[in-house]
C-alpha cells in the first residue's frame, strides 16, 4: 500500500505539467454517529507521501488555512525529518503516535491519495443553422465546401486523469475517526491549482456536515 501510496502521488506530480482545468469535488462524507461539532486546540497535519515537495506544500496550505481559523497545528514534515523515514521508525506505530502526542496535538488530520484513473469520454461535435436564402450558396459544391466548416465540427475523444483522495480526522487520544472525506479531482493544471479546488471543496463540506466549532482560544 505505501509503494502505491508513492506511485500515485508521483504520477500526480507528474500530470500537473500537462492538464488544464481542475474540478475537486466531494463525492462521500462521515461523521462519527456521537459527534456533533469539535473545537480542538492543535491539529497534526500528515499527507500520506514520501514526495517532499507535494507533502510541505499541501501541509503548508492546510496549515494556513487553519491558522486563519484561529486554530493551532503542527506539520509531519517538521516532525518527521528524512532521518526517521529512514531509521524505520515510521513503521512502528507506538513511536509515531507517540511523536504526534509529543507536539501536545489533540486531533490528527491526514491526506491520502488512494487512488489514480484515467478517463475516456466522448466530446459530442456542434453544429449551427442560418436560414440562408437557397441561391446564396449557388451550387452544391459551394455549399458544401461552405457548411461543413460552419455548420458541422466533429466530436472526440479527451482522456481524463481522476484523482481521489481521502481526508480524515482522528481524536489524537482514542485515535477514534471524528470525521472522513472522500473527494475526486479531474485534470490538475498545477499543485497550486489542485490546492485551491481541494481546499475550497473541503471547507464547503467541513461546513457542511457542521463539524468545526470556534477555535478555543
Amino acid at each position: 500500500m505505501k509503494k502505491f501510496r508513492k506511485a500515485n502521488w508521483i504520477l500526480l506530480a507528474i500530470v500537473f505539467a500537462t492538464s488544464c482545468g481542475t474540478t475537486t469535488s466531494i463525492t462521500g462524507s462521515y461523521k462519527a454517529p456521537d459527534v456533533t461539532q469539535v473545537s480542538y486546540k492543535k491539529i497534526f497535519i500528515s499527507v500520506l507521501t514520501e514526495s517532499a515537495t507535494i507533502k510541505n506544500s499541501v501541509e503548508g496550505h492546510i496549515s494556513d488555512y487553519l491558522g486563519s481559523k484561529g486554530y493551532q497545528s503542527v506539520k509531519s514534515s517538521d516532525v518527521f525529518l528524512p532521518s526517521f523515514h529512514s531509521s524505520g521508525e515510521d513503521k512502528d506505530n507506538n513511536v509515531v503516535l507517540s511523536k504526534i502526542r509529543g507536539t501536545n496535538s489533540d486531533a490528527i488530520l491526514t491526506i491520502a491519495l488512494v487512488k489514480k484513473e484515467t478517463e475516456t469520454r466522448y466530446v459530442p461535435g456542434s453544429g449551427a443553422y442560418y436560414p440562408y436564402r437557397v441561391g446564396y450558396y449557388g451550387s452544391f459544391g459551394a455549399y458544401y465546401r461552405y457548411g461543413y466548416g460552419t455548420f458541422y465540427t466533429p466530436g472526440y475523444y479527451s482522456n481524463d486523469k481522476v484523482y481521489y483522495l481521502e481526508t480524515n480526522l482522528y481524536d489524537a487520544a482514542s485515535e477514534k475517526l471524528i470525521w472522513s472525506a472522500q473527494s475526486e479531482t479531474y485534470n490538475p493544471s498545477s499543485l497550486d491549482s489542485f490546492l485551491a479546488g481541494y481546499e475550497k471543496a473541503i471547507i464547503k463540506q467541513i461546513e457542511k456536515d457542521h463539524l468545526i466549532a470556534p477555535a478555543s482560544k
